[in-house]
């Protein structure tokens, strides 16, 4: 990817991630601060060691996205509410490096709760209209069905 279409993808209009205070905790954990390397040198650096962890490098605006939700779902005032976080399509990427399908959390399933998020953000609206267009289309184009082949045998049920 080359720097200008990485620029273009955090500068795209933000869109809206509602997170549970589980879900903002796990992203904590995971992401790192990316900074900054000077001129010629490696093109970014990690407040963590990468290779020690799993962890994401992330930019500041998106860190600090996260701490305010964390702040928001650990305030008493909101007790289990979920803290609203305005993200562009980087920041979503970003996230998706984390969100790990099988991670869970108190029994939560953060992992899996955080992709269908993340993923109904950057696609729900290309999916959904697809999915429109399939139900426009399946009504005016008749449905044909093989009748030579019983159903009972595409299902592996013996016919005796």
């Amino acid at each position: 990817m080359t720097q200008q279409a990485d620029d273009e993808t955090f500068d795209t209009p933000t869109k809206p991630i509602y997170l549970t205070r589980n879900e903002a905790l796990y992203l904590d954990d995971s992401l790192t601060m990316m900074l900054e390397s000077p001129e010629g040198a490696v093109p970014f650096a990690t407040m963590r060691p990468m290779a020690t962890s799993l962890c994401v490098p992330a930019p500041v605006d998106l860190i600090e996205k996260i701490a305010n939700a964390v702040l928001y779902t650990l305030d008493v005032d909101n007790a289990g509410k979920e803290a609203l976080i305005e993200v562009n399509d980087g920041d979503l990427y970003c996230l998706r490096e984390v969100a790990q399908s099988y991670i869970q959390v108190g029994g939560e399933p953060v992992g899996f709760n955080l992709k269908k998020k993340i993923f109904l953000a950057l696609y729900g609206a290309e999916y959904f209209m697809g999915r429109q267009l399939e139900d426009v289309l399946d009504s005016f184009t008749p449905s044909f069905k093989d009748t030579t082949t019983p159903t009972s045998i595409l299902h592996g049920e013996d016919e005796s």
